[in-house]
């Protein structure tokens, strides 16, 4: 019997791509996971495909005509905010993939309209706000310390003690800073103290599983925060240890997964500060899908931590991805 081809579609990393160091470096790591992933594959009897997320390969995927796709694509040439172009050429051309659909992606490439959904439907959010540029008035009713984000970045960039900013002068240095390096908008939102969750929810029509770490962080910092120095650097600078979600926080979870259009598997990252609130930071439809010991992060390490074999969560998603496919068409 001939075997049924997975094609591993990754982002299509290449250093001239992207604006800064930086951003080049949080999409690298893409090919080594590409390689685990594959070998998992194959071990399950799969014939196996790894290509780039650029146009030829999705011309070359409708010849191919996979069994199925699995999506690693963070960016194209670079830009996260192209991502969802992917969905879409593989919806077309009737290929079933993993992950977030042609919406899910769309809406997740903005952090402004996730947060903004998010709070419409009483899933509690920092009060935040979009700017433009550094010109756009701050909104009277945000306090201070805010926390200056990238609206359309995610893995951490830009995010270290200078992206919290403690009045109106450093705010608009900080804006005016990644608006003219990245051309993109900027996020402000209140930065919140407290303990920070990574929960992942994998979801398919055999299970729903949550997993929750707490970050322990090894050094004293004025704002304690996940920075890109705790994602990407090479030192180790915090610990996890598991975290026990409560009933009501489940249950936010999965109703965050269902209002911003995620398939398959998410990852949250939630703040909650000392009076027990909980807040919803960064949900991320692409959570670098992959088993411990790769630079999958936290959907690798929770997996391991709670002893779930990240073939059988792989032979899950494979299932579910099929069965959506086939009730679509």
């Amino acid at each position: 019997m001939k075997k049924k081809t997975i094609v591993i579609l990754h982002s299509d990393a290449k250093r001239k791509y992207f604006i800064s160091e930086e951003h080049y470096k949080t999409e690298l790591e893409v090919y080594e996971r590409a390689k685990v992933i594959k070998k998992h594959l194959i071990a399950l009897g799969y014939n196996v495909l790894s290509l780039p997320g650029n146009y030829n390969s999705l011309i070359k995927l409708k010849k191919i005509n996979p069994y199925l796709v699995l999506n690693l694509v963070d960016s194209v040439y670079g830009n996260e905010e192209l991502i969802s172009l992917v969905p879409a050429v593989l919806q077309m051309s009737s290929i079933p993939y993993t992950g977030a659909n042609i919406l899910g992606l769309s809406l997740n490439a903005s952090k402004f309209l996730t947060k903004a959904i998010l709070r419409q439907s009483g899933i509690p959010v920092p009060k935040f706000q979009l700017f433009i540029n550094q010109n756009t008035k701050l909104d009277k009713s945000l306090n201070f310390p805010l926390i200056v984000k990238l609206n359309e970045s995610h893995g951490s960039m830009e995010i270290d003690q200078g992206a919290v900013v403690e009045n109106e002068k450093l705010l608009n240095n900080r804006i005016k800073y990644l608006v003219n390096k990245y051309g993109q908008s900027v996020i402000v939102e209140e930065y919140i103290k407290g303990k920070e969750i990574t929960a992942l929810f994998i979801n398919t029509d055999k299970k729903k599983i949550i997993l929750a770490e707490e970050r322990i962080f090894f050094k004293k910092q004025k704002y304690p925060l996940y920075d890109y120095e705790a994602a990407w650097g090479e030192k180790e600078i915090y610990d996890c240890r598991p975290y026990k979600l409560s009933k009501v926080l489940r249950e936010r979870i999965i109703q965050a997964f269902d209002l911003l259009h995620f398939k398959d598997y998410a990852r949250f990252e939630i703040i909650i500060d000392k009076k027990e609130n909980h807040y919803f930071i960064d949900p991320n439809a692409n959570p670098a899908f992959g088993p411990y010991g790769t630079t999958s992060g936290p959907f690798g390490y929770l997996l391991h931590m709670n002893n779930i074999l990240f073939t059988d969560v792989l032979k899950d998603i494979i299932s579910n991805a099929r069965l959506r496919f086939h009730k679509q068409f």
